[in-house]
């Protein structure tokens, strides 16, 4: 499924323009559109057969609006702690509802929906699936820390979103006052809608919501997408930080001149931290972290056989070098090139005295095919690499 078919008949352009990142929107549909086929309970009732997925990490039981105890659904199979099919069948029974985690990682339509999500939006991206049943509320309302896509699939649920919203939040609300805390900020409704089968639902971050089942059972999947934010600089900060000797210095004495000799130092080192920020290696590694979330499907072929492309190291010495201007792959006698965002795969093959292409582009298939093809080709003709 592409993005278009996802929102249609919504234009991408008007939703990109109009609501992405700024305001939720309903997305009506049917019974026959592709959304409506993204899982359904026969499909349902098959994927929680696949118990080694179901470990207390995918799989929650929620019951008015509080977590079950996981030893209610819980058990032991070959070794391993995870959810006994019958066990949740019961505790939904008396009311709870089902939260499923990750289901990507086992349903192969899922799977191709998250990665073209986290492609066009260089996010992270997951598939939750939820089922209750009439009048049950699993959730209070709450916000999101990501951005929402929730597609009504079996029977029909109450959606409600508030009119407030928080301001970018990274991190939930906890506490015994949390969720008065959550009442008193939500504010007056802002949408009140029942998603029949097919319909979708936007939500962007922070926007406080709830959801309530109208029909016997229903079942929904949300997908969500959270691009990196401006946070992330600071994993890779220190790192670059290590690699100036004037960060590595000691801070001098604040009582020397009276703090003036660690104001004047302090500004130094934010002058070189600002410089860090906005350099080609903090873009290098960012862009990285976006594609490393961007695990594209592989269709596989067999039994057709690939014929493997090998190629052996030179007995040229060679390394990447990251320098604060970027990447860059270094001889004795000098610089090469900058192998960029792809520094990971090139460091990779000069660390091996051989390597099989095809096995290069699966390790590395968040990179771009074409591109990796590109540098391993550049590596043959400058002679770091040889085809056998």
């Amino acid at each position: 499924m592409d993005f278009a078919t996802l929102i249609a008949p919504l234009d991408i352009q008007e939703f990109e323009t109009r609501y992405l990142y700024r305001e939720p929107v309903v997305i009506r549909g049917n019974s026959n559109n592709d959304r409506a086929k993204l899982i359904d309970w026969k499909r349902l009732n098959t994927l929680l057969q696949l118990q080694p997925h179901w470990t207390s990490e995918r799989v929650k039981l929620v019951l008015e609006s509080r977590a079950i105890d996981p030893e209610f659904y819980m058990h032991d199979r070959g070794g391993r702690r995870v959810a006994s099919p019958a066990r949740i069948e019961a505790m939904m029974g008396v009311g709870a509802t089902f939260v499923g985690d990750m289901v990507e990682d086992i349903d192969p339509g899922l799977a191709v929906l998250t990665a073209m999500l986290a492609n066009r939006f260089a996010a992270r991206t997951g598939a939750n699936v939820y089922a209750s049943f009439k009048h049950v509320q699993g959730f209070a309302s709450h916000c999101d820390l990501h951005e929402v896509f929730a597609v009504q699939c079996e029977g029909a649920k109450r959606w409600r979103v508030y009119r407030n919203r928080a301001d970018n939040p990274v991190e939930g609300l906890h506490g015994d006052d949390a969720q008065a805390m959550i009442d008193a900020a939500k504010g007056p409704v802002l949408l009140d809608v029942t998603l029949e089968v097919g319909d979708l639902i936007y939500i962007p971050r922070g926007y406080f919501h709830d959801a309530l089942a109208t029909d016997e059972a229903s079942l929904h999947v949300t997908i969500s997408v959270a691009p990196p934010s401006g946070l992330l600089l600071f994993n890779f900060l220190e790192d670059l930080a290590r690699s100036d000797a004037e960060f590595r210095a000691y801070l001098p004495d604040m009582r020397e001149g009276n703090g003036a000799v660690l104001q004047k130092a302090l500004e130094t080192l934010g002058v070189r931290l600002s410089n860090l920020a906005n350099s080609p290696a903090m873009q290098e590694r960012i862009g990285r972290w976006r594609r490393k979330y961007h695990q594209p499907v592989h269709h596989l072929a067999l039994p057709d056989r690939p014929i493997p492309r090998r190629l052996t190291r030179t007995g040229v010495e060679a390394q990447v070098v990251e320098r604060l201007q970027g990447s860059v792959l270094v001889t004795s006698s000098g610089d090469l090139f900058s192998p960029g965002l792809l520094s990971d795969v090139a460091a990779y093959v000069l660390g091996r005295p051989a390597v099989v292409h095809e096995e290069v582009s699966a390790r590395f298939n968040h990179h771009p095919k074409s591109e990796i093809d590109a540098l391993l080709n550049r590596m043959i003709s400058d002679r770091l690499l040889t085809e056998d």
